[in-house]
């Protein structure tokens, strides 16, 4: 059965994100970090392509909280359609928007309006972005996924997907005329 015209949800949970790697770097514990929380939805172009968004939030109790939507393809190289076990190989990538809020300027107001204060306010909007070097997914309408990469989502990502058909297929089209 053609994957074309078929959709896919998906809620996951990522760890070691590029923002938790970053503040690791600047001396900080990764224990200050909620994870990553992420839902995507993606849309079957073809067999093996995709288009979607991903939605991940992430909250640094030492930093601050991102929010980051994206708009993102994944490409599958390898698809077990035909086998008991479904398994899918995939890589992607996505480009976008993260909505940033600074914690620890928040955190204090007396010490930021100190002459001697050092940490100015940078929330804001930002890129951000996801590289998805492998993807699996097992199963066929309901699925597990696990992603290795390197971004928003995290160096580890994985959580249950859902696919469904989004519209009628070629096939089922020319027999009803």
């Amino acid at each position: 059965m053609a994957q074309q015209g078929k959709s896919e949800i998906s809620v996951g949970y990522g760890f070691y994100s590029w923002y938790s790697l970053q503040n690791h770097v600047n001396g900080y514990d990764y224990t200050t970090s909620s994870g990553t929380l992420l839902i995507n939805y993606k849309y079957y172009v073809s067999n093996n392509f995709t288009l979607g968004v991903g939605i991940g939030y992430e909250n640094i109790s030492t930093d601050g909280s991102y929010f980051a939507v994206t708009p993102e393809f994944t490409y599958t190289y390898l698809d077990t359609k035909n086998d008991r076990i479904r398994l899918k190989l995939y890589g992607g990538a996505s480009v976008g928007i993260a909505s940033y809020n600074d914690n620890n300027y928040n955190a204090n107001p007396y010490y930021n309006t100190t002459p001697y204060a050092t940490h100015y306010d940078n929330s804001g909007l930002q890129f951000t972005g996801n590289a998805t070097l492998l993807g699996m997914r097992i199963g066929r309408k309901l699925g597990f996924f696990a992603e290795l990469g390197f971004g928003y989502k995290g160096l580890i990502n994985g959580g249950l997907s859902y696919r469904f058909r989004t519209r009628k297929s070629n096939s089922m089209h020319h027999m009803e005329k």
